[in-house]
Formats: structure tokens, C-alpha cells, sequence
């Protein structure tokens, strides 16, 4: 968990961005939805919802892609281009070994999905406000 605060650290403005931008996707959501339909507080909080969870689920869908769910997808075809159009792929600087390929990913990573989810925690607390102010009022 450590390394993991390193990287953060070593990669914050990358990080800083992926937060910023993660954030103006899920507004513009939100200003779809809302400005699309009737503009009651209903389609606010549909917007929200909305916006807040596509940030989120793909905030957890790069967790899921950073912790190594399709690597063996990416690392199959990989290979398999590497045999079609190169004679040695040892020679081109190519990966030959899974446990390599998965060692210089973990290396090379600034765990930017921590940013993202987030992110579509902020946006799901607008959610929640939402939905207090509404049933308040």
C-alpha cells in the first residue's frame, strides 16, 4: 500500500487531471440529463445519479483492468502479433514472459483509477444531497 501512495505521489498532476476530467464528464452528464428534460429537481437527481455512477463503475472497471482481469486477453495478442509480423520478437525489445509483462505494468502504473473512483464518490454525494433536499422540501 505504500508503493502505492508513491506512485500517487510520483504521478499527481497526471492524477489531478484524471480527477478534473473524470469530474467534467460526470457534470456534462448531468447537464444532459437535466437540460434534456422537464429541469425539476427529479431530473436533477436522475442526472446525478446517473453521471456519479457511470463515473464510478468505470473508475472500478479500471481497478479491475489495473489489478489484471484482461491481461491474459491483451498479453495473448500480443504475443500472437509479435510472432506474425516479427521474426524475433526478443530482438524488438518484446515481452516473451507473462510475469515480466505484469511486473513492468505494475512498474510503469500511476494507479490513476484511484482518481476516478473518487471522483464518482464526490459526484455520488451530490446524489445524496440531492435526494436530502428533495425529500426535505
Amino acid at each position: 500500500m505504500n508503493r502505492a501512495f508513491s506512485q500517487i505521489k510520483k504521478y499527481w498532476l497526471t492524477n489531478l487531471i484524471t480527477f478534473l476530467v473524470s469530474i467534467a464528464i460526470g457534470v456534462g452528464i448531468f447537464c444532459i440529463v437535466f437540460f434534456t428534460r422537464a429541469r425539476s429537481i427529479i431530473d436533477a437527481i436522475d442526472g446525478a445519479t446517473l453521471g456519479g455512477l457511470v463515473v464510478l463503475l468505470f473508475g472500478l472497471l479500471m481497478m479491475v483492468s489495473h489489478f489484471g482481469a484482461f491481461d491474459i486477453f491483451v498479453f495473448g495478442f500480443k504475443q500472437l502479433f509479435s510472432l506474425m509480423f516479427s521474426k524475433d520478437p526478443k530482438k524488438n525489445g518484446e515481452f516473451t514472459d507473462y510475469r515480466d509483462e505484469r511486473t513492468q505494468k505494475r512498474n510503469d502504473s500511476s494507479y490513476n483509477f484511484i482518481a476516478v473512483i473518487l471522483a464518482g464518490i464526490l459526484l455520488s454525494t451530490a446524489i445524496i444531497v440531492l435526494e436530502i433536499i428533495y425529500h426535505i422540501g
